[in-house]
């Protein structure tokens, strides 16, 4: 079936006009609170409309286009925050285009519906019959006119008819039979390792997301022709993993992409290299110079732990601990920039002397304690303008590094 042939008739699918005003009215409220009070609202199905407003609620922040129109069908609370957020849907859809696409594991539609911008057509696979169909009433709505929808399972069909297509689009699920995360591709549905032949012969390139848990020179390996590995950063997070797997590339070597992303999925850092260029980087180790660089999770999700050192001529305090120092700013680095106001012993009385009062933010690397039990033996509040970093240097020597953060 397609979205065009699927019935979309409000009341059968969508939202008559009073439900429409119902969830306009009470989009910001507590959901609780509303179907504790269902009774005051004749003729409206309040449970349903209650979890209507509490996945927009929790797509607030992540989909912030697809909240906003409240006639679009939202699926259950935790299915939102599993789907992609707009930020990295939007840049997937810069990295990859073409006349065909093939999306084997549609689900809620983000993704679709951010990668179709750029193919002629694109071809959506689900399952699910419920969620098949309410992907395809929000992709009319979306007036995303070049989605076809497809109500059955996406490997089945690929082995029964030739379909061809510039792209297959792939997030496998990371749920077990019991509802429980997994992280091993071959525990996910569905394998794209051992599927991965009937893939390749049906689309050249594939974009594989995953798990930012997962281990990426495992992964590599298993899936063979890893031309690229995107790793996306967002809020302080590491958020996915992104394999560009061609048919054509037979070599060992992958580039890594590190790309720090904001709100409108815009790469506001990045970082290209491969384990070759992170072997031979060398590396000069410093006590705390004028700043501290605290690299990106991505960045340190894809294993650069040397190559900062030459790429943005910074040192290292020490080979575990993973934070940087220069004497001059350095702009473009890849992760958070503070200014270096004292270094001290790990002692409230030495950092007291810095900050004036029991309130700072608190980072622990390669530090041997729990943030947890620092603060609660310093009496140290959480917030304000200081940042503390608890850290040990090169000569195993523990500081507390007392910063302000520089905004970018």
């Amino acid at each position: 079936m397609d979205a065009s042939l699927l019935q979309n008739d409000r009341n059968t699918i969508g939202f008559d006009d009073t439900e429409l005003a119902f969830i306009r009215q009470h989009k910001q409220d507590d959901v609780n609170q509303l179907i504790l009070k269902s009774g005051q609202f004749k003729g409206i199905d309040v449970k349903k409309l209650a979890g209507q407003i509490l996945s927009r609620q929790k797509a607030l922040k992540k989909l912030p286009e697809w909240s906003a129109n409240d006639a679009l069908i939202f699926p259950p609370a935790l299915s939102v925050e599993q789907c992609s957020s707009e930020a990295t849907a939007r840049y997937k859809s810069g990295i990859i285009s073409g006349k065909s696409l093939i999306d084997i594991t549609g689900g809620m539609g983000v993704d679709s519906y951010y990668l179709s911008k750029n193919f002629g057509k694109t071809q959506y696979y689900e399952q699910q019959e419920e969620v098949a169909e309410t992907a395809a009433y929000n992709f009319k709505i979306l007036q995303a006119e070049n989605i076809e929808v497809h109500q059955v399972d996406s490997l089945a069909a690929l082995e029964k008819v030739n379909i061809q297509a510039n792209w297959i689009y792939a997030d496998p699920a990371r749920r077990g039979l019991n509802k429980e995360k997994v992280v091993r591709l071959s525990d996910c549905t569905p394998d794209i390792v051992a599927n991965l032949d009937l893939l390749l012969k049906t689309a050249p390139d594939i974009l594989l997301k995953t798990s930012p848990l997962l281990d990426i020179d495992l992964a590599v390996k298993e899936l063979k022709y890893v031309k690229e590995v995107h790793i996306t950063g967002y809020d302080n997070e590491c958020k996915e993993l992104l394999f560009h797997i061609s048919r054509d590339h037979h070599s060992n070597d992958f580039l890594l992409k590190v790309r720090i992303l904001n709100s409108a999925g815009v790469v506001l850092q990045s970082l290209d290299f491969n384990r070759n260029t992170e072997r031979n980087s060398e590396i000069s180790y410093s006590y705390p110079l004028s700043y501290l660089y605290e690299p990106h999770a991505a960045v340190l999700k894809a294993g650069a732990f040397k190559i900062p050192g030459s790429l943005y001529q910074v040192k290292k305090l020490a080979a575990s601990s993973h934070l940087y120092t220069s004497d001059k700013h350095i702009i473009n680095f890849p992760g958070r920039t503070f200014e270096i106001i004292g270094v001290c012993k790990p002692d409230i009385q030495e950092i007291l002397t810095y900050i004036k009062e029991n309130k700072a933010n608190l980072t622990l690397r390669n530090f041997p304690a729990k943030i947890h039990d620092l603060r609660k033996k310093w009496r140290l509040k959480d917030g304000g303008d200081f940042y503390l970093f608890a850290t040990t240097l090169s000569d195993n020597k523990k500081v507390i590094i007392i910063t302000k953060k520089i905004e970018k």
